[in-house]
């Protein structure tokens, strides 16, 4: 449930006595809606100071011997009171130089913070206390950008993520992804996101401001269309599919450009040589999107490496000399035992699984 700030402070004056007339007819307003009434009985009950009557009255408080205790009194509301909504506030906790291994993570200007739990309400805010994204329910929905702060989202091995930028475009961001915005993201005379890993975009329309997205190998210009681009490091190849719209696709280190119709591919190999146009392969190209794992004629280190990255495993070989093969297969994602079994008998090992780690052992 998404709340105003700013209602906390009023509802925090009205049970400390010191609510002013005009935050009181804020209050009336706001409380003429069922559900903010729900949420203002469950903060007063945790206080202890209200009963379910239909109308609220201004409570007199019993009188404090001193200002101090008035002033923790009001501390004391406002930390109750966000319990009571179950908002949870991120305040620069959990600063780090590296986006956690474990848990989605928020860079404002470099120093990372954890969202540990994705479900609750996250409110991200900078050290000036400026908003600059919330997430809610898997969805990270960011603000316009006032701060002059650059952002660096991080998704970890085994997670997904919703992002919604501040121009209303929505991006998926896949398992060991990350996506980099400039401050003036919807200032400037384009909207520019850098990507690392693989994310699909449905880009809202703005034909003034084009939308630009840029990896190491390419850049993928737009007006507004939806495509997915996998991008990720060491990967055989990277590519870019366009679902609906039109895209421009140029090449960096190779001065090449091409035009992208709704079902067509181009992909770029390590060596930065773009292929020719051809037709995508949605199944095994946007597998994750069906929360589905794809594999074509993937050699035995691409296959481990994204059952990695997809369920956020860590694979032990253990010394086990595993023959490198090429595999071709679908399965669904929460098929994991499946998988297991399959790697069993092409790799001819046995596979524990332990925790977040899967252990190769040899059967010799």
């Amino acid at each position: 449930m998404n709340q105003n700030p700013e209602i906390f402070k009023i509802i925090t004056d009205y049970f400390s006595n010191e609510i002013s007339e005009s935050d009181r007819q804020i209050l009336d307003e706001w409380l003429k809606t069922p559900e903010n009434k729900k949420v203002f009985k469950e903060y007063a009950k945790v206080n202890y100071l209200y009963t379910a009557e239909p109308n609220y009255k201004i409570l007199k408080l019993p009188a404090r011997s001193n200002v101090f205790a008035r002033k923790m009194m009001r501390y004391a509301a406002v930390f109750l009171l966000i319990a009571a909504v179950g908002i949870y506030w991120k305040v620069n906790t959990n600063n780090a130089s590296s986006p956690s291994p474990e848990f989605i993570s928020v860079a404002i200007n470099g120093v990372y913070q954890n969202f540990e739990n994705t479900t609750e309400n996250n409110i991200l805010i900078d050290k000036n206390k400026v908003q600059l994204a919330s997430l809610e329910n898997g969805t990270l929905r960011l603000t316009e950008n006032k701060s002059k702060s650059n952002l660096i989202i991080h998704v970890p091995n085994g997670k997904n993520l919703k992002v919604i930028l501040s121009d209303g475009s929505e991006v998926l961001l896949n398992a060991g992804t990350q996506i980099s915005l400039q401050s003036d993201f919807i200032k400037s005379d384009s909207r520019k996101v850098t990507l690392v890993g693989e994310a699909f975009f449905e880009v809202a329309k703005d034909p003034a401001h084009p939308f630009y997205v840029m990896t190491d190998q390419f850049t993928t210009k737009v007006l507004g269309t939806k495509f997915n681009i996998s991008s990720y490091k060491n990967q055989r190849e990277t590519f870019v599919n366009l679902v609906e719209g039109r895209i421009e696709v140029n090449g960096k280190k190779i001065a090449t450009k091409k035009i992208l119709a709704p079902g067509q591919k181009i992909s770029f190999n390590p060596s930065d040589k773009m292929s020719a146009v051809e037709l995508a392969k949605p199944q095994q190209d946007m597998d994750w999107l069906n929360k589905e794992i794809s594999f074509e004629n993937s050699s035995t280190d691409e296959v481990l490496n994204k059952i990695e990255r997809v369920y956020g495993l860590q694979i032990i070989r253990n010394r086990v000399e595993v023959e490198n093969f090429h595999f071709s297969g679908t399965f669904k994602i929460e098929n994991l035992d499946q998988i297991i079994n399959s790697l069993e008998i092409l790799l001819n090992c046995k596979i524990q699984k332990d925790g977040s780690k899967l252990i190769l052992i040899s059967k010799n």
